[in-house]
């Protein structure tokens, strides 16, 4: 059974609303690790997606609102919106370490235990870049964390919640190996 975080926190403060899912994120990562030995590949598959779906929607709600209301908020500041550049392909990549998990088979094994490693890794160094030099730039900035954090939390409620599309469902199913 999973130990990770509940989906979510107060909402109040954009930055801390994304540190918690970014802790939350990173606790499914460890779960994964630790339950990988034990479980057969369904179970396996089902860790790694969870962890996928909650990081996807975590990539679009940055995408959407986070990265526009950040740039919006640095203004003329060049330097400060610089720091955006490697956020948004780090999030790029994580989306691409995603879909290469979600084209192969949990039955796969070892590459797709290294795979989902590889992908929690990628994931960890993202957030804590954005952490140590981003957030401490906003969090002095011209941004308005209360309303950004209430956008996200709306936003990854409707994607959490939204129906799933008949390919996602295939995805699913080869992942899981059925």
């Amino acid at each position: 059974m999973s130990s990770s975080p509940p989906l979510a926190p107060k909402p109040h403060d954009a930055l801390e609303f994304l540190s918690a899912d970014d802790q939350a994120l990173l606790a499914m990562f460890r779960d994964y690790d630790r339950q990988k030995k034990g479980a057969d590949a369904a179970a396996r598959g089902k860790l790694a997606l969870r962890a996928c779906h909650r990081l996807a929607i975590l990539c679009a709600i940055k995408e959407e609102i986070f990265y526009p209301t950040a740039r919006s908020a640095f203004g003329d500041d060049a330097a400060a919106a610089a720091k955006l550049a490697p956020s948004e392909g780090e999030v790029g990549a994580l989306r691409g370490a995603i879909a290469r998990i979600e084209e192969m088979s949990a039955k796969d094994g070892e590459a797709f235990d290294a795979a989902v490693k590889e992908l929690g890794e990628a994931a960890k160094r993202h957030f804590e870049r954005e952490e140590k030099e981003l957030f401490p730039k906003l969090r002095h900035g011209k941004i308005d964390l209360a309303g950004t954090g209430e956008k996200l939390a709306a936003r990854r409620l409707e994607l959490s919640t939204k129906p799933l599309h008949k390919g996602a469902i295939g995805e699913a199913k080869r992942v899981l190996g059925g």
